[in-house]
């Protein structure tokens, strides 16, 4: 029988991540922002982010948030920060890692009435910022951490004559159609605070406290869409209609509803109740209130001194009053037409008694709330409008687009002209580009001008001509997911802010903390491949994916058909993704058939194809066979451990590829799966095959060995599909569908929206829950891999008394590599910690912690993950980072391993443990720029410093010339060393001593 080939077994030589990733530009410090276009989900991707958000926090059963466990959950987070007996967290220190060059969505901004260099602004969910230096840089208000009922969700922000600071929470413009349950989806506000500068302190005027609302989109507090004053008195705009309040002789100002007066009639001696939008106040002390098909307008604010309008088309009005000519009112309206297209754009000019018409409606192309195509329309998200303080013949209107209108002198009747001021075509150098999605103007003296939109602050100095983005220190990015290499490379997916990689300024980005944008839109699920020189997966809404590798190649990979299915434009809001991969799978069923010949030296290589053995050729032990992965060419050999004699001609030995990888997403028939993810720049197209019909997933995780993949619904059920290793691309759909089984191993837990597996042991699974109801949100389960029916599989973990994990939704979880009890939560209130997740007797015998004080907001925490690289494997082993919605990325240290397999390396093989020198230390440990070095001597030597990266190579020597015997301190300095682990070798004669060290910054 002739033999044509023979199958051998194979040791993998993978590589650790090293290279970059990307090919992309930069504009200064501020990442280049791709817009959200028609093609890209556009608007499609408001109505999404609104559903999707509702899902999270909404209860299955009713379709709404409800708003008596919202205020329930804030209580029991600020009780547990106020117990002094409360459980100890693990300790976590939590370090903001920006992005300080982008922002993220601002409803509230305010120019200090006495000095125009201190500028406040308010995200949607982060809390309040100051600049004390006109916007060049930012810094979050200390006492805003959400432990004292403080709410971050800031809305609007005013400013008294005696100079308080007031602000509300909560709007109903980021969720569309309020709390409904058709697409609520705002961060929930809990009334109005106060802000001191002289103590810094943050003080409750009228909030929800200990009471428990209403579930319905009546409750007062929920929302406060503006605010105002006029001398001292403030003005509230809420679900309840406007109503305003004076100081007391104290300075208080009313803490119940009862205290504040509505004056606005709808009928004689009946009030107004409903949502209020707006609120302008003339410098003549007149007024106008705005309720979207009405307005109401009062030369003061007694009770029926106002005076009603009703306008068809209405669903959402912006009024302006120019500063300078308190006649002169200036209106723009959108409709309910989708998400909001202009209806027209006026101007009166006896305070809103009769009005002229500028732009009338049916121009899709002179709407400010569509756009550059012309479609679309969100006016009910982002709506904007000021008056130039100096000419009151001079408006800015923002929405997805930024327009101006320019009176033009002596027109009767009033006109002028109607520009697009900036557009949506970013590049470098383009100074006329204001971030998509604004939401707030504010127009100073001396033509200053600032805009809050979904990008942060942007600023002008020539009354709009030009702009500059003003967000350095401004961490209020709103991320979903998180994603990190083993370079320390980590990057997110952020909503309306696209994919965020930090890179350590390897790639253009020259703040400290700075990120560039790797994809654009609404940023989703992203993930990284250690293999090669790595690659980077990241997406965006609507099932857009896209992968870089280094050197700047990038691209979506979809096959045909899948690819078809994201251009239709149907697929879920939420692109939802994962990554395996292994560079030494011993169970791989891929092959490698290559032709060899002996060549001098006694080593097999690949040599022409045809090349044969002849018949009784032997191979002997110790032979090597050097070959190449199909993946990405990554360096293999196979070393012989017994003799092998032919008894036939062999045109071909075969080698097993050990180097796999699976990566899967979801549409909305079903999960699909590639084996070619990391195969980048391949011949042969990529294969997808569709591993389940569920289209409801919201999150995935591949067991350690990747052979399954547990699915998790927003139906509350997880799923198992098996024997992912047992299928090749040479198989059909037909034979995996006959190979690979599913297996539902959960129910009833709510909505599924993060799982995690145990790194050591793929039998124990978290699922976490979201959504704001009494059930459990943490669940726990300990035949992930063996359980057969959904039976007694998940126990719920939420724990009871004083250390249960207060409910509310829990959107991911990672269990800590280094041991299974620690596991690490993301809540909608911060993260929170447990030691005893499966040591614990029982589910309620489970002890939670708040792990939010240290360094971090009690802020909405979407994805939290942990570098599961060992420590010779990667430069960040343990490091925990968190992608929060509302303030950018976190790390924490604390929990990393040093692996006992660092003993091993080539640095350490040799050691002698009667080494000459001894007890090597670094202290402190991480440091983060000089720290001391202690070492024992036996006898007089000369000394040298060698530190290596974990790839081995020397990056830094210091010679100590020649040193007594006994104990010595050395300063070493690491100031010149980039954020990462390394090996510290002290050498002295023959012999050396190491140790591992971490610099952080």
């Amino acid at each position: 029988m002739n033999i044509k080939t023979i199958i051998v077994g194979t040791l993998a030589l993978g590589s650790v991540i090293g290279g970059s990733f990307f090919k992309m530009s930069t504009q200064g410090d501020q990442a280049v922002y791709t817009p959200r276009s028609i093609n890209n989900g556009g608007v499609q991707g408001i109505a999404g982010y609104a559903e999707y958000m509702n899902m999270l926090r909404a209860d299955p059963a009713t379709g709404k948030v409800d708003l008596a466990m919202v205020n329930q959950a804030r209580n029991a987070v600020i009780e547990r920060s106020q117990m002094t007996s409360k459980k100890a967290s693990l300790g976590l220190n939590w370090n903001q890692m920006g992005p300080d060059n982008v922002g993220g969505r601002t409803r509230a901004i305010l120019i200090d009435q006495d000095n125009p260099n201190i500028v406040y602004a308010g995200s949607v969910a982060g809390g309040l910022f100051v600049s004390n230096d006109a916007t060049l840089s930012w810094t979050p208000i200390a006492s805003m951490q959400g432990t004292a009922g403080e709410n971050l969700a800031i809305s609007c922000i005013t400013q008294t004559d005696n100079g308080r600071i007031f602000f509300g929470t909560g709007s109903t413009f980021d969720g569309l159609n309020g709390f409904n349950g058709n697409g609520g989806s705002e961060f929930i506000g809990n009334g109005v605070y106060e802000y001191v500068p002289s103590t810094g302190a943050v003080l409750p005027v009228i909030t929800k406290r200990g009471a428990m609302p209403n579930n319905d989109e009546s409750s007062t507090w929920t929302a406060t869409n503006a605010i105002a004053h006029k001398g001292n008195r403030l003005y509230l705009g809420t679900r309840q209609g406007m109503m305003w309040a004076d100081p007391d002789a104290a300075g208080n100002y009313p803490t119940t509803i009862s205290g504040w007066t509505n004056p606005l009639e709808v009928v004689a001696g009946l009030a107004e109740v409903g949502t209020c939008q707006d609120i302008d106040i003339a410098s003549d002390g007149s007024m106008a209130v705005c309720f979207g098909t009405k307005m109401y307008t009062s030369s003061n604010d007694a009770f029926g001194s106002f005076t009603k309008q009703t306008f068809s088309q209405g669903a959402r009005l912006g009024l302006s009053i120019a500063p300078s000519n308190p006649n002169i009112y200036y209106l723009i309206q959108s409709n309910s037409n989708g998400l909001g297209h202009m209806v027209d754009f006026r101007v009166s000019q006896d305070k809103g008694v009769t009005w002229e018409i500028l732009v009338p409606s049916g121009s899709p192309c002179n709407d400010p709330f569509v756009q550059n195509t012309c479609n679309g329309g969100q006016g009910l998200y982002d709506m904007a409008i000021a008056v130039d303080p100096a000419d009151w013949g001079h408006v800015i209107v923002g929405g997805v687009q930024l327009y101006e209108f320019i009176y033009t002198p002596g027109s009767n009747p009033f006109g002028g002209s109607w520009l697009k001021s900036a557009n949506l075509v970013d590049f470098p150098g383009n100074q006329v580009y204001v971030h998509a999605d604004k939401h707030t103007i504010v127009w100073g003296n001396n033509g200053v001008v600032y805009v809050g939109g979904d990008g942060g602050v942007s600023r002008s100095e020539d009354n709009g001509l030009s702009w500059q983005a003003r967000n350095y220190g401004y961490n209020v990015t709103t991320f979903y997911d998180v994603a990190v290499a083993g370079n320390g490379f980590f990057m997110g997916g952020a909503q309306d802010n696209g994919t965020q990689l930090f890179d350590f300024g390897l790639l253009g980005s020259t703040t400290p903390l700075g990120t560039v944008e790797v994809q654009g839109g609404d940023g989703f699920d992203c993930a990284f491949s250690n293999l090669g020189t790595g690659i980077g997966y990241t997406t965006s809404q609507n099932g857009s994916l896209n992968r870089s590798s280094f050197g700047g190649n990038s691209g979506p990979f979809y096959d045909n058909f899948l690819a078809g299915k994201v251009s239709l434009g149907n697929e879920p809001f939420h692109t939802v993704i994962k990554n395996w991969e292994n560079v030494n799978d011993t169970t791989s069923l891929d092959s490698i058939s290559i032709a060899i010949d002996t060549v001098q030296g006694g080593n097999f290589y690949l040599n022409a194809p045809g090349d044969t053995l002849s018949v009784g050729d032997t191979i002997f032990p110790g032979k090597v066979i050097y070959y190449e992965s199909l993946t990405l060419n990554i360096p293999l050999t196979y070393t012989y451990q017994d003799t092998l004699v032919l008894d036939s001609f062999v045109n071909n030995l075969k080698f097993i590829d050990p180097v796999q990888n699976r990566f899967v997403v979801r549409f909305n028939d079903g999960c699909y799966l590639t084996r070619d993810a990391a195969k980048f720049g391949g011949s042969d197209p990529e294969r997808w095959f569709k591993i389940s019909n569920r289209g409801n997933i919201e999150n995935f995780e591949f067991s350690p060995d990747g052979s399954s993949v547990f699915l998790g619904t927003n139906d509350g059920k997880v799923f198992r599909v098996d024997s992912l290793n047992k299928v090749t691309n040479d198989d059909s759909q037909a034979i995996w569908n006959t190979i690979i089984r599913e297996t539902q191993i959960g129910s009833g837990l709510g909505g599924v929206v993060g799982l995690a597996i145990d790194p050591n042991d793929g039998n124990n699974l978290i699922a976490t829950a979201g959504s704001y109801t009494n059930s459990d949100h943490v669940y726990r389960c300990t035949n992930a891999l063996t359980a057969a029916t959904i039976a007694g599989t998940f126990e719920a973990i939420q724990g009871v008394g004083n250390t249960a994990l207060p409910f509310m939704p829990v959107y991911d979880a990672e269990i800590h590599y280094g041991g299974k009890d620690t596991v690490i939560i993301g809540t909608e209130w911060g993260v929170w910690t447990t030691d005893n997740a499966f040591s614990a007797l029982t589910g309620a015998a489970v002890e939670w912690s708040d792990a939010s004080g240290n360094g971090m907001a009690h802020v909405p925490v979407f994805a939290v993950e942990q570098q599961q690289l060992k420590s010779w494997q990667s430069q960040n082993s343990g490091i925990i980072y968190l992608g929060t919605h509302a303030r950018g990325f976190y790390t924490a240290t604390d929990l990393q391993v040093v692996s006992v397999q660092e003993e091993d390396s080539e640095l350490t093989a040799n050691r002698d443990k009667n080494s000459l020198v001894s007890n090597l230390t670094l202290y402190p440990n991480p440091l983060n720029s000089v720290g001391t070095l202690e070492f024992d001597l036996i006898e007089n030597l000369e000394s040298t410093i060698n530190v290596y990266n974990l790839a081995g190579t020397l990056v830094k020597t210091m010679q100590l010339g020649r040193k007594a015997k006994g104990n010595h301190k050395v300063e070493f300095n690491a100031t010149d060393l980039s954020v990462g682990s390394y090996i510290i070798s002290l050498e002295s004669g023959n012999e050396r001593s190491v140790a591992k060290f971490i610099v952080t910054r």
